[in-house]
C-alpha cells in the first residue's frame, strides 16, 4: 500500500527529463529544475531564477513541494537527535540525525564504539584501531532513514516490527524527511551519510527506495548510502542490477533456520540458505564488502558456539559482521535481554579468531529511543488493536 507518488521531490534526473520532453521543453530545464531541488535547496518554483517566469509559476502552482511536519524532537546525550516527522496524510515516522565522525574513520555507526567507550578491547576481537594522528571533529554525520510507516517482517527484537505494518513511503517522501532533518540541523550535504535503518523494510518498497536512490546518488556517492535489508531475497536483484549501488546490509542474527525462524519470522518465506546463496551472487566493486548485522540476544544467540556457526555459514563470502548488543525496551521487548559485557566480548573474540572482521556497535541515541530496533512512529499495534 502507498499513496500517489506525484510529489516531485522524489523525482530522479530521467523522470524530469521526461516531464520536460513531454511539456516540449528543452532537455537542460529538467537539469536545472533538479539542480535547484537537490543542490541547491529550493523549496519554491518560485524562486528557481533561470527558469521563465511563466514556468515557475505553473510548478509553483502544479507541483508545489512541502516537507513532512516535524512533530517533535528528542536530544541524545550523545548529540543524536530523533525526529517525529508527520506526513501529509498524517502518518507519523522517525528519522535520526547522528553527528560526530572522525575524517579519517570507516563508517561510525558500523564501528565497534567500545574504543571510545572506556570498556576496551584487547581481548573483544574487534578489528583494531589504525593508528592515526589526534583528529578534531569534522562536518561529518549520518541520518537514519524510514521507508514505510511501520513494518510488517515484526523481527522480535524491533520495536518497529512489534507495532505491526504500514504503507510504504514514496520517494518524495523519503527525501522529505532527509531534508526536513537537514535543514532544522542547519546542514548541507557535504559530509553526509545516509542509512535506510530507519522505520520499514526498504526491499519491500522498491518503487520509493529505489528512485530515492537515484536522486541521492547525485548529491552522494553510492559509497556513503546504505541499504539494510531483512534478507527480502528476490529483492536483492533489483539492487544487484544497479548500475550505481548503495553499501548493503544484511539482518542475519541466527547461524541455522531455527533460531533464525524464531527471532525472524520472515526466514519462513526467504530462508537462510537461499539468503546466503544471494549473496554469494551480489556483485561488489573493489575495497566494498557486505555488512552483517548481528543482534545479540542473551541466551538466543550469544555462545562462542553461535559464532563459530555463524562465521563457517558466512565463509568465503567478503563480508564484515556488526555485532549489535540489543536496545532493551520495556514496554515492547519485554522477554528479551541485552547480554552480559562479558559474553558480547566472548562473542566478538569467537568471530575474530575466525578469521572474519567483527565490530561491536553501540549504538547512538539509546537514551532518546533513537537506536537501532527502537524507532517506532506509533503507539499502537495495529495488528492486535492494543498500545
Amino acid at each position: 500500500m502507498s499513496v500517489p507518488d506525484n510529489d516531485p521531490l522524489g523525482w530522479p534526473p530521467a523522470r524530469w527529463e521526461a516531464w520536460a520532453q513531454a511539456q516540449g521543453l528543452e532537455r537542460y530545464r529538467a537539469r536545472q529544475i533538479f539542480d535547484a531541488l537537490h543542490r541547491e535547496g529550493r523549496r519554491d518554483f518560485r524562486a528557481i531564477g533561470v527558469l521563465p517566469r511563466a514556468l515557475r509559476e505553473r510548478l509553483a502552482s502544479e507541483m508545489p513541494i512541502a516537507l513532512p511536519q516535524i512533530a517533535r524532537k528528542e536530544a541524545s546525550r550523545d548529540g543524536s537527535v530523533k525526529y517525529g516527522l508527520r506526513l501529509s496524510d498524517g502518518a507519523l515516522i522517525e528519522a535520526v540525525y547522528m553527528p560526530g565522525e572522525r575524517r579519517d574513520e570507516e563508517i561510525v555507526e558500523f564501528d565497534d564504539a567500545r574504543r571510545d567507550s572506556g570498556l576496551g578491547t584487547r581481548d573483544s576481537g574487534a578489528e583494531p584501531r589504525r593508528p592515526r594522528a589526534a583528529s578534531p571533529l569534522v562536518d561529518r554525520f549520518t541520518i537514519c532513514l524510514s521507508s514505510q510507516t511501520g513494518c510488517a517482517v515484526d523481527c522480535v527484537f524491533c520495536v518497529t516490527g512489534r507495532l505491526g505494518g504500514g504503507r510504504n513511503l514514496t520517494s518524495g517522501e523519503i527525501l522529505g524527511q532527509l531534508y526536513a532533518v537537514l535543514e532544522d540541523a542547519h546542514r548541507g550535504t557535504d559530509g553526509m551519510r545516509v542509512v535506510f535503518m530507519g522505520m520499514g523494510e526498504p526491499l519491500l518498497n522498491l518503487p520509493g527506495v529505489l528512485p530515492a536512490l537515484d536522486v541521492l546518488f547525485e548529491i552522494a556517492s553510492p559509497r556513503r548510502i546504505t541499504v539494510s535489508t531483512s534478507g527480502i531475497t528476490p529483492a536483492l536483484a533489483s539492487l544487484a542490477a544497479l548500475p550505481r549501488r548503495p553499501n548493503l546490509a544484511v539482518s542475519i542474527n541466527a547461524a541455522d533456520e531455527e533460531t533464525r525462524t524464531r527471532i525472524m519470522p520472515i526466514n519462513k518465506t526467504y530462508p537462510l540458505a537461499g539468503l546466503i546463496a544471494a549473496l554469494r551472487r551480489f556483485p561488489l566493486e573493489p575495497r566494498r564488502r557486505l555488512l552483517v548485522e548481528y543482534v545479540l540476544i542473551a541466551g538466543v544467540n550469544d555462545t562462542p558456539q553461535d559464532a563459530r556457526k555463524l562465521a563457517t555459514l558466512l565463509k568465503g563470502l567478503p563480508v564484515k559482521v556488526n555485532v549489535i548488543p540489543l536496545n532493551e525496551d520495556a514496554t515492547y521487548l519485554k522477554e528479551w535481554r541485552r547480554p552480559a559485557e562479558e559474553v558480547i566480548d566472548r562473542f566478538a573474540a569467537a568471530i575474530a579468531a575466525a578469521g572474519l572482521v567483527a565490530t561491536v556497535r553501540r549504538s547512538k541515541g539509546a537514551d532518546a529511543s533513537a537506536a537501532c530496533g527502537q524507532l517506532k512512529g506509533r503507539t499502537r499495534d495495529v495488528r492486535r488493536g492494543r498500545s
